[in-house]
């Protein structure tokens, strides 16, 4: 059964409300369901989505999922995503593609499709308006991107599924973003890459962006990841971000707010057996087919969660080893939204932090607002504390 036409289980809420072409999309599928039916308890299959509090997540057992899938999450991975075209400098990494556009991509795990459409401005403003792009996802949340000029199709599917809905060699392009929760994704399996790769054409691209789900401190005076280009190294003069790379000084984080987090997130993710760290995975994934792969690169950046220390006090040097200047408004704005969407995460993971904290509603009502006030307000990421962000790339031989 196509899951989009199944119900929810309300246990604390009621359904999402209706508005835009997302709200309404959500307000039919998370229409209200009789829970009095004792199959709509176990019957996940057409029941794969419940309410807890005035969220909505997979309640599937099998499905480790742990994330929402509702408007406020879609929200937090659009802002994401505005950020990520920033600091990487646009739609992909490959610089393959500025001069050879594909013709037809595939975007796993859409969401909201804003990274397809995205990227059809972006060819099209290059003079490629025809790029075919192919969106596919759980539940549909994407709005109808034709109505703005994109060739464009929403496909719904299961990700868990082993096979996708595609005949081999069927795209030129293959991208994936933030999907690293999900437990098929390559972010959590080492065969994770097999699916995107059977679908993609021979000499066609691959692309991954993800993050890990922790997070750790940068140390004064990071050098530049080694073989940046000084395109890449200006980009991230100008975002205020670092170029980092296995050699690059980190610490664990200071904020005593992330510690914990930190400490009940891996504990949460071990016993769902996800991986906190997916990046290392992706890049094992990427390494390990050689066979099938040439051209892999990576570019991996951290953006400051806030006003670092060592910056404030002019210690801080850019790649030319002048000292870097106060944050303009722009760099301000791109650790704000790093920040938020952070903060935003955790919201959404609370369930499983709960769980793992051993506390209670108030007990973790309390934390929680020390910890909003602290990272919002008290600058209490002074410390270098950082999002690392990812992205690999390779072509199919």
């Amino acid at each position: 059964m196509d899951i989009m036409t199944a119900g929810t289980v309300s246990f604390t809420g009621a359904g999402a409300a209706s508005g835009s072409d997302i709200h309404s999309t959500l307000g039919s599928t998370f229409a209200a369901t009789s829970s009095s039916s004792l199959s709509s308890l176990t019957d996940y299959s057409n029941y794969p989505l419940a309410r807890y509090g005035d969220r909505t997540y997979l309640r599937d057992p099998e499905n480790l999922y742990p994330l929402p899938c509702d408007v406020p999450e879609i929200h937090r991975q659009s802002l994401r995503t505005m950020m990520l075209l920033r600091v990487f400098g646009g739609p992909f990494c490959n610089p393959q593609l500025t001069n050879r556009p594909p013709k037809r991509v595939l975007e796993i795990a859409c969401g909201s499709g804003l990274w397809s459409g995205l990227c059809h401005e972006y060819f099209a403003r290059r003079g490629h308006p025809n790029v075919a792009f192919v969106g596919i996802d759980l539940v549909s949340l994407a709005p109808d991107l034709r109505k703005q000029g994109v060739n464009w199709q929403f496909k719904r599917h299961d990700l868990r599924r082993n096979r996708l809905p595609f005949p081999d060699g069927y795209f030129d392009m293959v991208f994936i973003k933030d999907a690293g929760m999900c437990p098929s994704s390559p972010a959590q399996q080492a065969s994770g890459l097999e699916e995107p790769l059977r679908v993609l054409k021979s000499g066609g691209i691959l692309e991954v962006w993800d993050s890990d789900w922790v997070f750790r401190s940068l140390l004064p005076n990071p050098a530049p990841a080694r073989k940046t280009s000084t395109k890449d190294q200006e980009l991230a003069e100008s975002t205020a971000t670092y170029t980092f790379s296995p050699a690059t000084p980190f610490t664990k984080a200071q904020n005593r707010f992330l510690v914990d987090y930190n400490t009940w997130a891996e504990k949460a993710f071990d016993q769902r057996k996800l991986s906190a760290l997916p990046c290392a995975t992706i890049g094992l994934s990427f390494n390990s087919e050689v066979d099938v792969l040439e051209n892999v690169d990576s570019r991996r950046i951290a953006i400051p969660l806030g006003d670092i220390r060592w910056e404030r006090e002019g210690q801080g040097k850019d790649a030319k080893g002048r000292p870097r200047k106060a944050l303009t408004a722009e760099q301000s704005t791109i650790r704000r939204t790093a920040l938020l969407t952070v903060i935003q995460m955790i919201e959404g993971l609370e369930p499983i932090l709960i769980e793992a904290s051993g506390k209670g509603r108030d007990e973790w009502d309390r934390w929680w607002a020390a910890m909003t006030t602290d990272l919002l307000h008290k600058s209490g990421l002074a410390s270098g504390e950082c999002l690392e962000v990812s992205a690999w790339w390779g072509r199919k031989k």
